[in-house]
């Protein structure tokens, strides 16, 4: 057989078998390079559970990292009572997302409780907070008297008196209606009767009118510094479509039960109650969650807005006391754009204090990214008094105001998880800006500064800009310290 030698063979073929040999060699090396990598990372990458981790595995957890839940179950309808774990910012706002789910879970309107037997996934978008008597239905003026809780229909209001059932879910509904239609102005009655299906009727335009209205509620000539807050505060805020943001302040049933125990809807009962001091949670159980109050932000939304990106509402809209319906039209429809929700807890006396915001607040609802700082300076009222929204044709009257937040996220990836948790509902579009809470050493607020883009719009990013820091200042009508708390305002 004749042999072959280098010389023999010609070059270019002698070249495409070089080429051939080193591909062959460079491919090997790849693929047991691959496999080397792929097992590494095997061993390192820590193995899926094949449990899923349920709220309740979340909320019980006293480690120092809590586990985050990876399924959505019914034990996430249950509010938590407190976090639990080593303290921490991401044990805190764990706590916070995972109330969230739970008091936006669908209620049961018969006890204006969580409804276990459906899902915030896949039932109703009917939250629970939402059916918690609001500030207006129980500070009221004379001769009424303040909603029963869950709006049952008992002839008569007595402190401490158990919930009173219903019959049927249509009589729960009935009721509540009938309690907020006796709250409305005349004019605003006559629209309502036209539209029975609308539950929601809004007309504080300002997160601080008539809650932080006066000097002796807000005890404000003696600190400057609430001065400002009250001002700002005070002020309504134009997204950019031209409407108002309208707000709405709900309380919690062992809130709701200690304001009727110590009759502090009249000043006669703040004069004889004192400084207050509203109950945490119970020791052990869900039998008492502690006082909660939820401050909620609504935009009128319009051409521009994806309504499935919100939780929305049908409501009336309405701009003063008389009752004057906006020139635009009504009923419309409105999405939720910014909650708080704070709790007082035991271990946190000072309460926690929780803010979520729609996640395009910042980015269309309310900021043009096309106008610059000259022509749109951030956070700077754009309606002058006396305020109104619309021209008599409807058309805006106001500017947009150019918001733009000033607290940073400390909850990026729990945003993250949650919302990968929560599809095909509105509430993936939500995004928890912090918690603030106090930790075991000392009594300074964590993080620092904390506030909502919408809520809090005008308030300067000096201190106070803190949840906690402004709420220490409350003061009832009589001047007594109200515990964090500024809506005890009685009107008789």
């Amino acid at each position: 057989m004749k042999r072959y030698t280098a010389r023999s063979i010609p070059t270019a073929l002698l070249l495409a078998i070089t080429v051939c040999i080193a591909a062959v060699a460079i491919h090997s090396y790849a693929n047991a390079q691959q496999d080397a990598t792929s097992s590494t990372t095997e061993q390192a990458k820590p193995q899926a559970s094949a449990t899923p981790v349920t709220c309740a595995d979340s909320e019980s957890s006293t480690g120092t990292f809590p586990p985050v839940p990876t399924t959505i179950d019914k034990t996430c309808a249950v509010i938590p009572l407190d976090f639990n774990g080593t303290p921490s910012q991401f044990g805190a706002d764990l706590y916070s997302w995972l109330t969230f789910v739970s008091v936006n879970w669908p209620v049961d309107p018969t006890s204006c409780t969580a409804n276990p037997n459906t899902s915030i996934l896949s039932g109703p978008q009917n939250p629970t907070w939402l059916t918690f008597l609001s500030n207006d239905e129980v500070f009221v003026p004379a001769p009424q008297s303040p909603a029963n809780w869950c709006y049952s229909p008992a002839s008569a209001n007595k402190a401490g008196a158990a919930t009173a059932g219903f019959s049927s879910l249509q009589a729960a509904l009935t009721a509540k209606r009938k309690v907020k239609l006796a709250h409305l102005p005349p004019k605003v009655l006559a629209l309502a009767q036209k539209y029975p299906e609308v539950q929601l009727f809004l007309h504080h335009n300002a997160k601080g009118q008539d809650l932080l209205s006066s000097t002796e509620h807000m005890n404000a000539a003696s600190s400057p510094e609430m001065q400002s807050i009250l001002d700002a505060t005070d002020q309504p805020v134009t997204d950019q479509n031209g409407r108002f943001v309208r707000f709405t302040i709900n309380i919690g049933q062992d809130e709701y039960k200690y304001i009727m125990s110590q009759v502090l809807w009249k000043k006669s009962g703040q004069a004889a109650t004192g400084d207050l001091s509203f109950p945490p949670n119970a020791q052990s159980g869900p039998t008492e969650l502690g006082a909660m109050e939820f401050k909620a932000a609504w935009k009128v939304l319009g051409p521009n807005d994806n309504v499935s990106h919100f939780f929305t509402q049908k409501a009336i809209v309405y701009n003063d006391e008389n009752g004057s319906p906006s020139p635009g039209p009504n009923p419309v429809t409105v999405g939720l754009v910014g909650l708080h929700i704070t709790h007082k807890t035991r271990k946190q006396t000072k309460w926690l204090w929780s803010t979520f915001e729609q996640v395009e607040n910042g980015t269309k609802s309310f900021y043009n990214p096309n106008c610059s700082p000259s022509q749109c300076p951030p956070n700077v009222e754009t309606a002058t008094k006396p305020f109104f929204e619309l021209n008599p044709n409807g058309s805006p009257h106001n500017k947009p105001v150019q918001v733009v937040a000033v607290s940073p996220t400390t909850a990026a990836e729990l945003n993250t998880q949650f919302q990968a948790l929560l599809p095909n509902t509105p509430w993936a579009y939500y995004k928890l800006i912090s918690t603030q809470w106090v930790g075991e050493l000392g009594n300074a607020p964590k993080p620092p500064k904390l506030g909502n883009s919408v809520l809090e719009t005008f308030v300067e990013n000096t201190n106070p800009y803190s949840c906690m820091d402004c709420h220490n200042f409350a003061h009832d009508s009589k001047g007594f310290k109200s515990d964090f708390s500024f809506i005890i305002n009685a009107k008789q």
